[in-house]
C-alpha cells in the first residue's frame, strides 16, 4: 500500500532584495503597483508607519525615513489560505525559530509573505521545507 503523501506548500523566493522602514509620515503620493509584481506593505498605525518592500520602491522614500533595514529576501507561502487558518505562522515561524532566522511576516487576504535576512536564506528555505506545511491545505 503506497503512502498517502501531504500536499506540499509552495515557497516562492523573490528575486529583489528588500527593505524595510520606518517613516515618519505616510507617502505622498504612493505609486500604483501591479498586483502581479513582487509584494510589499504599507503598514500604518499603532503611532508608526512602516514599508516593507523591495529595496528600490524603499530609497524612493529616504527622505522620510527614521531607520531602514536592507538585505532582506522576500518568500511567498504559494498557496490560499482562508483567514481563519489557524497555526500556519505559528509552525512556520517556529521552524525558522529552531534554526536561527529572524522573520518578519506580512500577510494578504489570501496568503503569507515572510522577509528574512538575506545571509539567512538557505537555513530558512531548508526549515520551511521541513516544517511541513501541507497540512494546512484543504484536502484536493
Amino acid at each position: 500500500m503506497a503512502s498517502q503523501q501531504e500536499p506540499t506548500v509552495g515557497v516562492r523566493l523573490w528575486p529583489q532584495i528588500y527593505a524595510i522602514a520606518r517613516l515618519r509620515s505616510v507617502p505622498v503620493p504612493f505609486p500604483s503597483l501591479p498586483p502581479e509584481g513582487a509584494p510589499a506593505a504599507l503598514i500604518v498605525g499603532h503611532d508608526e508607519v512602516s514599508l516593507l518592500a523591495p529595496e528600490e520602491l524603499v530609497r524612493r522614500y529616504e527622505a522620510i525615513a527614521d531607520d531602514v533595514s536592507r538585505g532582506w529576501r522576500a518568500l511567498t507561502l504559494e498557496a490560499v489560505f482562508p483567514p481563519g487558518t489557524v497555526g500556519l505562522l505559528a509552525v512556520a515561524g517556529r521552524a525558522l525559530a529552531d534554526v536561527g532566522v529572524p522573520v518578519m511576516v506580512f500577510s494578504s487576504h489570501d496568503t503569507d509573505h515572510l522577509l528574512v535576512p538575506a545571509d539567512t536564506l538557505g537555513r530558512a528555505l531548508a526549515a520551511l521545507n521541513q516544517a511541513r506545511l501541507g497540512r494546512f491545505l484543504a484536502p484536493v
